[in-house]
């Protein structure tokens, strides 16, 4: 009897410190008003001496425990920023995926013209030199074109040409390498005018443009394409008149009885860079002015004007998509396909827990199976 009743007590005791434990957890976990800005400026406090880890700790409970706060958009974009002033391939594929989030979700920010631009100079900081990989440098590309066209009264816009032309010279060079080895060591004329072509088409400003346009034309001549070789020798000598390529397509068009236009400018001659530029070149010193700068934190740790503006006024920059139930989510943790809405909205939130929907498509799949042994046997009575 004694042993029961110690029993009795024991288990009353236990049953009750885990009441009071739930209790005192479910207290610790609730989000306290006010407290998402003051979690929000002491990330942003971590996130300018570069303590990133501890930054971005900070920033998820904003964004997961203040769904509703006005510091949400913020709070996602200060995470991008942390991984591009982290720097290395990995942080930087971090931080594109962050911004492109913030894009999607939050379209009319006043910020959002410089985030496209931040996601082209994460793709700029992981280019390889021309005559390697250039996939990172059409990704830039891409991303250039289309911040040129969504942010055509931006005042980045002369940043974003400039960033394109030189973007461009790299690509430019890869595709020109590659002509020069089918031009001179294989002789594949056909492929060699391809590359060239593209080169002469899209990239206006690139400052090898004259030799390509040599090579385009001698290629042609080599295919038997007279009129088309002509097309390349005229545009050459109309339009880089001092060339040290002009001579030579001169020549070809006397002997293929073409007139020789008159030139439209006087401009000199392409710069070609000396031997250690070229071997700078071919170590990816491709002389790309890249910023350093977050959208919100410089590279020294300050915090952006423009940043400051739109913290005190974070009302102003949430826009409609302020409502968005932004979630934390495990790296590892396989996503539900079919969570996300086609028009990028946040799923929305679940009121079940695992085990009532467990329960629920227990229930569901009895239902259908009825159904579907009640439709045989009427379909056999028929």
């Amino acid at each position: 009897m004694h042993w029961r009743s110690l029993g009795i007590c024991l288990l009353g005791l236990a049953i009750l410190s885990a009441a009071c434990g739930g209790a005192k957890d479910k207290v610790a976990n609730e989000a306290v008003p006010g407290r998402d800005k003051e979690l929000y400026e002491e990330a942003m406090t971590k996130l300018r001496k570069g303590r990133y880890d501890e930054s971005r700790l900070m920033l998820n409970v904003v964004i997961s425990s203040y769904p509703d706060s006005e510091y949400l958009p913020l709070a996602k974009l200060a995470i991008a920023d942390s991984f591009y002033r982290e720097g290395g391939s990995t942080a930087l594929e971090q931080a594109i995926g962050g911004y492109k989030d913030f894009a999607q979700y939050f379209p009319t920010h006043p910020l959002n013209c410089q985030v496209k631009l931040k996601i082209a100079h994460a793709y700029m900081r992981q280019m390889n030199a021309f005559n390697r990989d250039a996939s990172k440098a059409r990704q830039a590309e891409f991303q250039l074109q289309a911040t040129l066209q969504t942010c055509r009264n931006s005042p980045i816009q002369d940043e974003v040409a400039e960033n394109l032309k030189q973007v461009q010279q790299v690509l430019g060079l890869h595709e020109l390498d590659i002509a020069r080895f089918y031009f001179n060591n294989r002789q594949a004329y056909k492929s060699a005018e391809g590359r060239l072509t593209d080169i002469v088409k899209n990239y206006p400003y690139f400052t090898y443009r004259d030799e390509a346009l040599y090579l385009l034309g001698v290629s042609r001549i080599e295919q038997e394409q007279p009129e088309e070789a002509a097309t390349a020798f005229s545009d050459l000598v109309r339009n880089i008149p001092n060339s040290e390529f002009t001579p030579k397509a001169k020549e070809y068009l006397e002997k293929l009885g073409k007139p020789i236009p008159e030139p439209v400018n006087n401009d000199a001659a392409p710069e070609r860079p000396g031997m250690m530029g070229r071997v700078g070149l071919i170590l990816g010193r491709n002389d790309l002015t890249i910023s350093k700068d977050g959208v919100l934190i410089s590279s020294d740790g300050d915090e952006k004007e423009e940043a400051v503006q739109t913290r005190q006024r974070p009302e102003d920059a949430a826009g409609p998509a302020s409502a968005v139930r932004a979630r934390v989510v495990n790296p590892n943790t396989p996503q539900d396909a079919g969570e996300t809405g086609t028009n990028g909205s946040a799923p929305a939130a679940k009121t079940e827990s695992t085990g009532e929907v467990k329960k629920d498509e227990k229930k569901d799949e009895k239902k259908n199976n009825k159904k579907k042994k009640k439709g045989f046997l009427g379909g056999i009575l028929r």
